[in-house]
């Protein structure tokens, strides 16, 4: 009988966790149906998921998962002193509409001239000392720059809290938070930059942007009812469309961009997925002087342009570039690419 009720007890305990998980990420499940690639999975699933989060929030359920989230953000504010400013009321200046294409070609240049072995020296840098490199070379240009860091996960994860760390440490330069994990250009019905960006930045009027976006439009999607595959040249047509029309906004205000292209993924078929939206976007962004677009692969590639998840410095530590998804940049990852953002920063920014 004892046995039969321990059992009865551990059954309850797990359908009561499994009802609270459910309750805490009825959102999160709505937001996982809607992105979705378009087909069978994503006609059952959302329906479900929307059911499911109108119960949750019309029984007032969904309190606990915005207190939770609260708290997380209040914590990693804490435990992360880092300087950063999300959009304020200031205006700071910008830049005049029209730039020298000129000089940015040159900065493009110089970005792509370096070396792209793996012998190459800024390979050879530990993270520590590409991030300290970074410092000094941007310490001066970004005394009164604001900079906004755009994208998706690939910008959130690892990249972000690199730059914040690196350059706000060393200078006044002021940092607006303009990316959301999980988005893109292809499905504006999930995330629609052009409406979300100007309310991320809000007042703010950046100098420069550092964008880093695309990990997740390698898919199909549905405009009107009518799907638009992966790789066709409808598809492209209407994706090359959208860079398009994101890359005006974000020069709309005289900004200087530095877009930052996908680098190489340990799945082959992800990665020539990732390779075409790369050719694709570079196309696009050469109709835009104030554009600089840089390939992080010569930077945090192995030999040959290979996923390279560990790399060797010159002391011999072994330091994991990326995530163990195979996906985003680790944080050390991200430290190899500050020499090429810096050298991009210290020409681009205002008064340079």
């Amino acid at each position: 009988m004892l046995r039969s009720t321990s059992i009865t007890n551990v059954i309850r305990a797990l359908a009561s966790a499994l009802l609270v998980a459910l309750v805490l990420e009825a959102t999160g499940l709505t937001v996982w149906a809607e992105r979705l690639e378009v087909g069978v999975l994503r006609n059952i699933a959302q329906p479900v998921t929307q059911t499911w989060q109108g119960i949750v929030t019309g029984l007032h359920l969904d309190g606990p998962r915005r207190v939770a989230l609260d708290l997380r953000e209040r914590w990693s504010t804490t435990l992360m002193p880092v300087a950063e400013v999300v959009a304020t009321t200031e205006t700071s200046a910008t830049l005049p509409a029209q730039t020298s294409s000129t000089a940015l070609k040159t900065v493009a240049e110089s970005i792509e001239a370096k070396p792209k072995s793996p012998e190459d020296k800024n390979k050879d840098l530990s993270p520590a000392e590409a991030v300290a490199e970074s410092k000094m070379a941007t310490a001066v240009a970004l005394q009164s720059a604001q900079v906004a860091l755009v994208g998706d996960s690939m910008m959130a994860v690892g990249l972000a809290p690199v730059l914040r760390r690196s350059v706000t440490r060393e200078s006044s330069a002021r940092f607006v938070r303009a990316y959301r994990s999980g988005t893109g250009l292809g499905r504006p019905d999930v995330f629609n930059w052009p409406v979300q960006y100007p309310q991320l930045i809000g007042a703010a009027r950046p100098d420069l942007v550092i964008c880093a976006i695309g990990a997740n439009d390698a898919q199909n999607f549905q405009v009107s009812g009518n799907v638009y595959y992966f790789g066709t040249p409808a598809w492209k047509q209407m994706y090359a469309e959208r860079v398009r029309d994101f890359a005006k906004l974000l020069t709309r205000d005289g900004a200087r961009v530095l877009w930052i292209g996908m680098p190489v993924m340990r799945e082959s078929g992800f990665s020539r997925r990732m390779a075409s939206i790369n050719v694709l976007v570079k196309e696009v962004l050469a109709e835009f002087p104030q554009i600089t677009w840089v390939d992080p692969n010569p930077y945090i590639a192995g030999s040959g342009g290979s996923f390279e998840q560990y790399r060797q410095d010159q002391r011999g530590k072994l330091v994991r570039l990326r995530a163990d998804d195979g996906i985003h940049l680790s944080e050390d990852g991200a430290a190899y690419l500050l020499p090429a953002i810096s050298s991009w920063m210290q020409k681009a920014a205002p008064g340079i």
